[in-house]
């Protein structure tokens, strides 16, 4: 927010600026928390399945798996989930964790 400093802008629009990078920086922490949980649990085969549905029919929050966003909200938060206060947040980062790949390929090998 530092160099915002230098352009006058009015402070309704400084503090809309902060709460956006505020929840972005949450989506962040919570998308690698939940990146982490799922590549911890799950087996690549399993990950890559969930990869294929994603890119077969786009996000959808029928792929979000409620008990990996239970832990990850436990881990980060230390609570349970608020549905009224996480379930933006939620969508955000398991829409991350999925645009980003749950199962990273290796190129260089051939079939």
């Amino acid at each position: 927010m530092e160099s915002l400093n230098q352009f006058y802008l009015e402070p309704a629009t400084m503090s809309g600026i902060h709460r956006f990078c505020q929840q972005e920086y949450r989506t962040i922490q919570l998308s690698r928390v939940i990146y982490s949980t799922m590549t911890k649990i799950f087996s690549k085969q399993t990950l890559a399945q969930l990869d294929k549905r994603y890119l077969a029919k786009g996000y959808d929050v029928s792929i979000q798996i409620d008990e990996v966003s239970k832990m990850a909200v436990y881990e980060l938060l230390d609570r349970e989930i608020i549905s009224i206060l996480d379930k933006q947040l939620l969508n955000d980062a398991w829409k991350k964790v999925y645009s980003a790949g749950l199962c990273p390929t290796n190129i260089n090998v051939s079939h």
